[in-house]
């Protein structure tokens, strides 16, 4: 690990007690996975949100960005923070189920806002890039140019190509993979699902 930045940003999730191994969570796709990065603990302490937005900033200084936007919640943080390491505007994508179908819409007028705009796309954490897809698909729809997608951490599971960008910045890769839920063999062994973190509690709703 020799890039400065990525070296501060692992030693920051450690430090925190945000890298969580050997459980069994669920993830916003559905699918299911033995690793969590605990984002909410990040974000107890905004000093380290606000560290995080500025080497995310750093990472991106070449880029022409008129606006960041993130997914509610914690994409949220992310894009506030890069947005003022950048003195740019901030929106941010809420998540809405229409006739089952689950997607991210932009209200308040930030829709409005974004038209014609080059943006770019952050989330604190992509797993398999579910929630950045839906909030990049939503800042098309809207008029916005996507010029870029951005996060602190990468789960190791996608690419810019699988993301449809130019170009996929993330600070660290912490690789924690994933696997269909139908398939998953910590639910064959029994291991319970971890209900504090991730989407565990929804599914067992479910």
């Amino acid at each position: 690990m020799t890039d400065p930045r990525q070296a501060e940003t692992r030693t920051i999730i450690e430090a925190c007690g945000a890298l969580i191994e050997d459980d069994h969570f669920v993830y916003a796709s559905g699918h299911h996975g033995n690793g969590w990065i605990a984002k909410d603990i990040i974000n107890l302490d905004p000093r380290l949100p606000r560290r995080l937005g500025e080497l995310l900033a750093e990472s991106v200084s070449d880029l022409d960005i008129d606006v960041v936007c993130g997914p509610a919640v914690g994409g949220l943080i992310c894009a506030q923070f890069t947005a003022l390491a950048l003195s740019t505007s901030c929106v941010y994508a809420e998540r809405e189920t229409v006739d089952g179908r689950e997607l991210f819409v932009l209200r308040r007028g930030q829709d409005e806002f974004i038209r014609g705009k080059r943006v770019l796309a952050v989330d604190d954490v992509v797993n398999t890039g579910y929630s950045l897809k839906l909030t990049m698909d939503t800042i098309r729809e809207a008029g916005g140019e996507v010029v870029a997608a951005a996060t602190w951490i990468s789960r190791g599971n996608i690419g810019a190509s699988d993301l449809g960008v130019a170009r996929y910045v993330f600070l660290d890769e912490v690789s924690l993979p994933s696997w269909p839920a139908e398939t998953c063999r910590l639910c064959e062994e029994g291991v319970p699902i971890n209900t504090r973190f991730a989407h565990g509690a929804e599914y067992l709703a479910d």
